[in-house]
């Protein structure tokens, strides 16, 4: 675990943030003095212009600050909570990659004085967690390895007061690293260990020792069977893989009080069922429980920095595979609210047993229900993998969520929902099928996947589709590839 620390003056291996067209900031200028004006020598260097992200690092002959690492921060008008993240987890992969195990970072007093002190010290702590992490617990070979951070200290000229604070903003965005951490962990696990049973063994954990208020109940197919969740149970069919229908109760809120409801998809793996996917579009599908692994994340975070509010999480889980006993298309579901489904295509699965469970959601008289779902390849066309879709019945939820999206750092994007994304869906032999187009087969998919969920939704409800949730290759500068963890950031600000 990496230990976080405060001090008045830079230490160790040296990180200087410096804005383009203003250069050293006084704290640098103290650190440049001290180095025999090495810092205005990289600063003034022909390559360096403090873009946003560009680094220089060099090596010195200073015992108490061995080599400093200048990195850019672009314009001052134009750096946000998000480029700042960004920055900081570049920072951190850069020098990991100079088996550098730790560092002392110059607090830029006007970002600080932008953010506040307290959310300055939680996003930078979670920029660091997030970058820190790596999913290599697979690899034999130790060199092969991320080596991880020991030590990071945040240095700047701050009152008592402000250190307080900023203490009180490390100890938060430990805990929220780590819950962004534990959902890419879950999400990273390769789908023959990531199974239903283990994702319900996952959220039993959250729950023993169980923090004040929290308890988890796991149905298994017997009980969903009894209480005629059929589009799960349909589903789950071709798999040897049991399936499992986890909640998980949060109630530190008042007793009377109505609970938010956070839904999760959690397709372990997904072939497409016998409308098996082509070649390459079965890679990846060990994401497409990123809902549910979202949603424990959140719980995790919730518990740890024991927010008082009622908050359940639903988390259907299973496999989809194709096999004699498999779901057919012309099949017709039922689900948990006695509503049919005719099934047009066995690869437009989540949305089915999201029906399930947002039908159960019911039981709960919500104040409100966000449903977090790996749902459609059209989301991801539509808006790339750096924002996830928005969609929604409630323009209060509507306009928090993207609100606290962008205090988080991450990015939702809002798109519609309206009479011709239902009118797509409808079916001539049952009450609803599971996938349609407008005016033409394949068209509008985000939409018509969010009308098919809003079906089952008699409360406030909004549902985001997780385009972004996870990166391919070898990731971004400031994270490594794989699941991102997208979604637990913004519900904790949503929450909180």
């Amino acid at each position: 675990m990496t230990k976080y620390s405060i001090n008045n003056s830079l230490k160790t291996v040296a990180v200087v943030p410096v804005f383009e067209k203003i250069g050293l900031s006084a704290q640098g200028k103290l650190l440049d003095k001290q180095l025999g004006g090495l810092l205005s020598e990289m600063y003034n260097s022909n390559g360096f212009k403090a873009k946003k992200m560009q680094m220089s690092f060099s090596r010195t002959q200073d015992k108490e600050t061995p080599a400093v690492l200048l990195v850019g921060l672009g314009e001052e008008k134009n750096l946000n909570i998000r480029g700042w993240k960004q920055i900081v987890g570049a920072v951190v992969i850069a020098l990991q990659g100079k088996k550098i195990t730790g560092f002392s970072l110059a607090v830029p007093a006007g970002l600080v004085k932008k953010l506040g002190v307290k959310k300055f010290g939680l996003d930078t702590v979670v920029a660091v967690e997030t970058a820190n992490y790596a999913f290599d617990e697979h690899k034999t070979d130790k060199e092969e390895k991320v080596g991880l951070l020991d030590e990071v200290i945040l240095a700047g000229e701050l009152s008592a007061s402000d250190k307080n604070n900023l203490q009180k903003g490390i100890k938060e965005g430990v805990l929220i690293g780590q819950s962004v951490n534990y959902t890419r962990y879950l999400g990273n696990t390769p789908p023959s260990i990531m199974t239903p049973t283990l994702l319900a063994e996952e959220a039993k954990k959250l729950a023993n020792p169980a923090p004040q208020g929290c308890r988890v109940k796991i149905l298994s197919r017997p009980e969903m069977k009894k209480l005629g969740m059929g589009c799960l149970l349909g589903v789950s069919q071709g798999s040897v893989e049991e399936p499992k229908f986890i909640i998980l109760e949060y109630l530190a809120g008042k007793k009377n009080e109505k609970p938010t409801v956070l839904v999760g998809k959690g397709i372990t793996f997904d072939s497409g069922g016998l409308g098996i996917k082509p070649g390459n579009s079965m890679n990846d599908m060990k994401f497409d429980m990123l809902g549910g692994a979202t949603v424990l994340g959140i719980m995790k975070a919730v518990a740890g920095l024991k927010i008082k509010k009622n908050i359940i999480g639903l988390i259907p889980a299973c496999e989809n595979m194709p096999s004699g006993s498999s779901y057919r298309p012309d099949d017709i579901l039922t689900a948990y609210n006695g509503k049919t489904v005719e099934i047009g295509h066995t690869d437009a699965e989540g949305r089915l047993i999201l029906a399930d469970a947002l039908s159960y959601a019911c039981e709960y008289k919500p104040k409100e229900v966000i449903d977090f779902a790996t749902l459609t390849g059209a989301c991801m066309v539509a808006l790339g993998n750096d924002r996830s879709g928005l969609f929604g019945n409630d323009e209060k939820i509507i306009a928090k969520l993207k609100n606290k999206s962008e205090e988080a750092g991450e990015q939702l994007w809002h798109l519609p929902l309206g009479e011709e994304y239902a009118e797509a869906i409808k079916s001539e032999v049952a009450d609803i099928k599971n996938i349609g187009g407008v005016d033409k087969p394949g068209l509008g998919g985000a939409s018509t996947a969010a009308a098919f969920l809003q079906f089952f939704t008699d409360y406030p409800w909004a549902h985001i589709d997780l385009s972004c949730s996870y990166y391919g290759g070898k990731g971004k500068p400031w994270i490594r590839t794989g699941a991102n963890g997208f979604g637990v950031e913004t519900m904790i600000e949503y929450l909180k």
